[in-house]
């Protein structure tokens, strides 16, 4: 290496240093503008009350998830759950959820949920005819008889009665 001659050379050379530093201290500020971006996206998602509360509910061993038509990076899940977390002066509900989730880790992403007090026999008494009114429906466009498929259920529910009672005796604070 040659010693520096004038004064000129070694601005030169100081500005020529100083713009590279500059240019990569610009990139550097955009790589964490990006990555700001990127968390603050994330938080608000797991910020979402729908996510807060399907975290403070449990699900019930007896009542399967439903997988919904999902898309090729989403999966929808129906699921019903127990929730014993005080909201509005009202405690022990079961809640009807519905999770949307990334098809390849399975996280929730989004959650909306309704909650049912469990001892509203009118309206869980209207949900399940309606949903019984779907399986008809379901039935006779498909030309299957339901009356089989009912007592299958009900054969099931009373089996399982004592179990599903204990489970949400032990879920939830009464």
């Amino acid at each position: 290496m040659k010693p520096l001659e004038t004064e000129g050379e070694i601005k030169e050379i100081v500005l020529e240093k100083f713009e590279k530093l500059s240019l990569k201290m610009e990139q550097l500020r955009d790589e964490i503008s990006k990555m700001k971006f990127k968390l603050d996206k994330s938080n608000k998602m797991n910020r979402t009350f729908g996510l807060k509360t399907l975290r403070n509910s449990e699900p019930l061993n007896f009542a399967k998830d439903v997988n919904g038509i999902g898309s090729p990076t989403k999966n929808y899940v129906l699921s019903i759950r127990a929730i014993t977390e005080e909201w509005k002066g009202r405690q022990n509900d079961i809640m009807i959820t519905i999770r949307q989730q990334d098809k390849e880790t399975q996280q929730d992403l989004k959650s909306l949920g309704i909650r049912i007090p469990i001892n509203d026999i009118k309206k869980i008494r209207n949900l399940s005819k309606e949903i019984i009114s779907l399986l008809f429906v379901a039935c006779e466009l498909k030309g299957i008889e339901i009356n089989d498929i009912l007592r299958e259920i009900l054969l099931e529910v009373n089996e399982d009665g004592s179990k599903m009672i204990n489970e949400i005796k032990q879920k939830m604070v009464f």
